[in-house]
């Protein structure tokens, strides 16, 4: 991934600027197989019951709202802060549909995002300008400057690196109630280390580590303050650092709901593409 200017000024339709977003997408948008590879009875048999049990814990999810999100990212300028809503939604009709708004100093929203029914809006409320594009990966590398799969966006939600599917070809290594999930990264040469704490049978992700051929961090993603949330346990407190861009990015989250009524109203494109609206689309 290349962060390029770390700002979080929402206020101008700057590449640069759509940061505020990535982080979130990088914390919604398959499902898990069984663990295959070099295991013993006992590791094969703890790490198939730890992915069954993240899950069951993402089935059981069908909605997400967060309506108090605090964004803090800090880089080699400067430390930036930034207030975020939250939308999720998994429609057995749609798929995945998620809405995110960065709001002003009144509480208005001021950038939204909406990715929906394989279709990707960004929106300046201010400035009365859309980029509207289909949901691919290539889309969002191209939007936001960064190596992002959509994949990613739903595992970093959830917490749960395995929701991408790849399932097969894992190690780990236990200590205690500490479990270390090893697996090859999406490129080449790249290492995936994922620590699970399983306290009274309930597993939950603590690190998600992105490792170069020789053990340097690329990307660390930290989860932590774990609270129940409607009968599951979700992290109140996410923390992303890549090193290489000396940039961290810390998400306070406050009274996540799950499970409660959103109307697919809330997904619409066409309240954001109104005559008065100038949509760009990308350079192809």
């Amino acid at each position: 991934m290349n962060y390029r200017a770390w700002r979080v000024a929402v206020f101008a339709p700057s590449a640069n600027n759509h940061i505020v977003f990535i982080v979130l997408f990088v914390s919604v948008l398959v499902g898990c197989g069984g663990a295959t590879g070099n295991l013993s009875p006992e590791n094969s048999e703890s790490l198939d019951t730890i992915l069954t049990i993240l899950q069951s814990n993402y089935d059981l999810t069908s909605t997400v709202r967060i309506l108090q999100m605090v964004v803090t990212i800090e880089d080699k300028d400067g430390k930036e802060e930034v207030r975020e809503s939250l939308w999720y939604k998994r429609s057995l009709k749609d798929g995945d549909l998620l809405h995110i708004q960065a709001m002003g100093p009144l509480n208005e929203p001021r950038v939204i995002a909406i990715a929906a029914r394989g279709q990707f809006l960004l929106y300046f409320a201010n400035e009365q300008e859309a980029i509207f594009e289909r949901l691919e990966d290539g889309v969002l590398r191209e939007i936001f400057g960064l190596d992002l799969r959509i994949s990613d966006v739903r595992s970093a939600l959830f917490a749960n690196p395995f929701l991408d599917g790849r399932t097969t070809e894992l190690t780990i290594v236990s200590t205690g109630a500490k479990h270390v999930v090893k697996r090859l990264g999406t490129k080449e040469n790249h290492l995936e280390e994922i620590t699970i704490l399983v306290r009274d049978g309930e597993p939950t992700v603590s690190q998600w580590k992105i490792l170069d051929q020789i053990g340097n961090v690329i990307q660390q993603i930290e989860f932590s303050d774990y609270r129940d949330v409607g009968g599951v346990l979700r992290p109140h407190d996410v923390e992303i650092e890549r090193p290489a861009e000396h940039t961290r990015v810390v998400l306070k989250i406050r009274n996540p709901e799950i499970n409660i009524d959103i109307n697919d109203s809330k997904f619409d494109f066409e309240p954001f593409r109104t005559e008065s609206t100038k949509i760009r689309t990308l350079q192809k």
